[in-house]
């Protein structure tokens, strides 16, 4: 657990993002991302999590469930655990974590034996994101509840943490009586837990089970009216609100304003002075460690995008 005194950053290495149209040049992609952010002073590289993508969009991405309606690029993403395995290998300092995992997906023990063993390969470098998932479509393709998600994801993370410990775990979903699992994590008494998600429930769910809070482009105003809901809610539980880091993802867009749908500029878009200045209200309101998914038209724009805004950043 940790709570960083000044703003730490991390890439966004999936391929949704990126030009790369094929399979073998998305894996040259996140290679060349993961040795960029090494290169340029980042703290980590990221990867999300997806399964299968509805074709009908229009009917099938109602607000409610998300932030819109995507693009079919949306489904272009490589496995996570897998490709940090090998980000992990391609690097030697950068940590490596997904954002988010979706844990109703996966069984619990198998989940848990596969990050257990990133950690170790990666020596003691992961970060692992958990979200409940929120895809009505994909819950279906996958035979998994959407009603029962949170409480899924709630035995989920209890069932790695005690795992992580040595212990052994009996829930609703699974049982390890009797069992012995290896191997430990490096990392003790495990890795970081991100919870990820904007709502109420994953706020909560941070608090309890969390070493941070893991949104999605919320502005430095939203982020901290959460930094308050965070502390307000670790009161309530009695955890130090330090204990729950306030981490963000969010779209970089350098040297250009992109607006939203009142007309006014986005965040972290435009110029680098402003930016900088979006940096600084971000720290201001009490973030700690921010995820960029860079928003480039070319493998080459991407790389040098993240150079300099390593450098405006003073990484």
């Amino acid at each position: 657990m940790w709570h960083p005194l000044r703003m730490k950053y991390g890439i966004a290495a999936t391929t949704s993002v990126t030009p790369a149209t094929t399979p073998q040049s998305q894996a040259d992609y996140v290679r060349r991302m993961a040795q960029t952010a090494e290169d340029a002073g980042f703290d980590s590289v990221w990867i999300s999590d997806r399964t299968v993508y509805p074709k009908d969009l229009a009917a099938r991405y109602p607000d409610e469930f998300g932030l819109g309606k995507a693009d079919p690029s949306a489904q272009n993403v490589l496995e996570a655990v897998t490709t940090l395995s090998y980000i992990a290998g391609a690097t030697t300092r950068v940590k490596v974590g997904m954002s988010v995992l979706v844990l109703p997906f996966r069984h619990p023990v198998l989940n848990a034996k596969m990050l257990t063993t990133l950690d170790v390969l990666s020596g003691g470098r992961l970060i692992a994101g958990f979200g409940t998932g929120w895809m009505p479509e994909e819950f279906a393709t996958m035979n998994a509840d959407f009603d029962e998600r949170g409480r899924v994801t709630d035995e989920h993370i209890r069932a790695f943490i005690a795992l992580c410990q040595g212990e052994e775990y009996e829930g609703s979903i699974t049982s390890t009586a009797g069992m012995t699992f290896f191997p430990r994590p490096l990392q003790t008494p495990y890795p970081p837990i991100w919870i990820g998600g904007n709502s109420k429930a994953a706020i909560r769910r941070a608090v309890r089970h969390g070493d941070a809070w893991h949104g999605i482009g919320q502005s430095p105003s939203e982020v901290s009216s959460t930094r308050n809901a965070i502390g307000t809610l670790c009161e309530t539980e009695g955890r130090p609100p330090s204990e729950v880091a306030i981490t963000l993802r969010s779209t970089l867009v350098l040297d250009r304003e992109v607006l939203d749908e009142t007309g006014q500029r986005k965040t972290l878009t435009g110029s680098p002075q402003q930016i900088r200045d979006d940096l600084d209200q971000y720290q201001d309101a009490g973030l700690d460690y921010l995820v960029l998914s860079i928003d480039q038209p070319t493998e080459d724009d991407t790389a040098q995008a993240a150079f300099s805004f390593a450098k405006l950043a003073n990484l």
